[in-house]
Formats: C-alpha cells, sequence, structure tokens
C-alpha cells in the first residue's frame, strides 16, 4: 500500500540508518503493520480507515525516529547532531576569539590549539553515526592518539628526548602534525605517516569490521592538515604587519613554503583514504560471497 510505504519512509528518512538496516526496518515495520491493518478489517472497518487506524495506533513519525536511532546507537540523533554542532560552533568561536585576543597583543599555545581540538570534538560526535558496538566507540576515542601526541610535543614538548639519544620523541611531531612543516627532506616523513594510518587503520578495521569508521585516522590527518593551513593563513593575513609569532611556525615564509608540502600531504592521505575503503569494501564483499557459498 503506497500510504504505508510513504508512512515508513518518513520514519527511515534521516534516520542515519544504513541500507540494510533501513531494509531490515522497512520490512519489519511493514509487516506489523500489515497485521493490524487485518485486524482492524476483522472489526468492520474500510480498508482506509485500517490503515488510517493502524498508522495511527502505530504512533508519530519522529518519535519512531528517534526510538530507532537509540536503539541503534544509543543516543538519539537529535543528541549527536547537537554534540557535534555546538563542537563546530566553539571551533569557529575559538578561532575567531583566538583572533580577537591577538588584537589586543595577547596570544599563546593555548589559543592556537583550542580549535583542533574543538574541530576533533566536532568530528569525532558525527563519527557517533557511524558506530554501533561498544568496541566501535572504544575505537573512535582512540583513532586521534597518534596526532595528539603529535600535537603536545610540538606546542609543549612533551617527552622530548626523553629517551636520551635511544628515541627522539619529536619523530612524532614530525609525522603527525602539520602546522610547522620542515620542508627539507619532507617527503620521506609523508611517506612513514601515511604507513601509521594504514597500520592504525588495519588495526581498527580488524576490530570493527566497520570500513567507514576504519578510514577515518586518514581523515583526520587532512582536517587537521586544512584547520592548520586556514588558522595560520589568517593569522600570518591579518597581523603579519605586527610581527606575529606562532607557537609552533618560524614566521610567515616558512609557513608559506611549507604549504607546498601540505598540499602533497593532503593528496597523499586522500589517496590512502580511497585506496583503504576499496580494498576494505572489496574484502567484505568476498567474506559475503564465501559465506553464502557455505550455505549454499
Amino acid at each position: 500500500m503506497e500510504q504505508i510505504t510513504l508512512f515508513l519512509n518518513q520514519i527511515l528518512r534521516h534516520s542515519f540508518l544504513s541500507k540494510r538496516e533501513k531494509a531490515e526496518w522497512m520490512e519489519e515495520m511493514s509487516a506489523h503493520l500489515h497485521t493490524s491493518i487485518e485486524h482492524f478489517k476483522t472489526q468492520g472497518f474500510s480498508d482506509d480507515q485500517a490503515v488510517e487506524k493502524s498508522i495511527e495506533k502505530f504512533g508519530s513519525p519522529s518519535e519512531l525516529k528517534d526510538k530507532l536511532t537509540k536503539e541503534t546507537y544509543g543516543f538519539k540523533s537529535k543528541t549527536i547532531l547537537l554534540i557535534a554542532s555546538l563542537s563546530l560552533i566553539l571551533f569557529v568561536g575559538s578561532l575567531i576569539g583566538g583572533l580577537g585576543l591577538n588584537w589586543f597583543g595577547i596570544h599563546n599555545r593555548y589559543i592556537e590549539i583550542l580549535p583542533v581540538l574543538f574541530i576533533t570534538c566536532s568530528i569525532l560526535g558525527i563519527s557517533l553515526f557511524l558506530t554501533r558496538k561498544r568496541m566501535d566507540r572504544i575505537c573512535l576515542i582512540f583513532m586521534p592518539v597518534l596526532f595528539a601526541v603529535g600535537y603536545l610535543q610540538a606546542y609543549f614538548h612533551f617527552l622530548s628526548n626523553s629517551f636520551g639519544n635511544k628515541l627522539d620523541f619529536a619523530m612524532f611531531e614530525n609525522l603527525f602534525f602539520s602546522g610547522a612543516y620542515d620542508y627539507s627532506n619532507r617527503f620521506n616523513f609523508m611517506l612513514i605517516g601515511c604507513l601509521f594510518l594504514i597500520g592504525q587503520s588495519t588495526i581498527i578495521y580488524l576490530i570493527s569490521k566497520n570500513r567507514y569508521l576504519s578510514v577515518l585516522p586518514a581523515a583526520l590527518s587532512i582536517v587537521y592538515t586544512v584547520t592548520h593551513m586556514i588558522i595560520f593563513k589568517l593569522y600570518y593575513a591579518l597581523f603579519l604587519s605586527v610581527d606575529f609569532m606562532s607557537a609552533v611556525t618560524l614566521g610567515y615564509d616558512r609557513f608559506t613554503q611549507g604549504n607546498t608540502h601540505r598540499i602533497i600531504d593532503i593528496v597523499l592521505k586522500l589517496v590512502v583514504l580511497v585506496l583503504l575503503f576499496v580494498i576494505f569494501n572489496v574484502i567484505e564483499k568476498s567474506i559475503l560471497k564465501l559465506k553464502r557459498k557455505a550455505i549454499i
């Protein structure tokens, strides 16, 4: 019945469920509604009246959508979107606020790192729609760890040379922080960083079996690089005349020369992201085919 299909589409539209989940819920709810319709028909109602009463009894589309989303993700979709949106607003606010404070001569490393923190929260918030299991959420929480270590090293010299001459912890700054690129021999670091991300993505995929979640490390790397390019470009564009100095860059010339390497880095990470997604997709389809053959 067209009226039933339209009603169910209202519930499932913008529910952030996968195609498979939508198809399963569509089948289950449709069966429930048709049973209810037949029940009302036995009580003497016409076809149209039985459909209307069944839909009315089933509930409002918005309430049912919230119920489905909460059952799937553990949160209402509005809650997840609120977290992501609030973090995004804080990102923009912290960036504008930092520019405003710098105008009055107030600037430090904390002001620079706040936008990165908020954009991370926004990405992780919206990424809740990619997760289903508790283990997926754990993978999501630990996803920015490599980048966090790089930022701590770059801004706060975290564990700098703590292991003597055997291990220089500045390696994490070179691999996972894009704000202060050294434009000499940078390509080697980019390739090593890509290998780290491939390893992290593979581990996440083996744990979660979620290809969307697994490519997020590369996506995060791209977002961080673009974010820093925007942040520092704004600072240098607005305050170059007052000799703006960042906590992590060594002047406008070095920043602009490093942008070439940042763009190359973005392209490399995009290639890694696409390749990983395709490979994980092929693996999923191959496993599904093997399962079907085993059943037959």
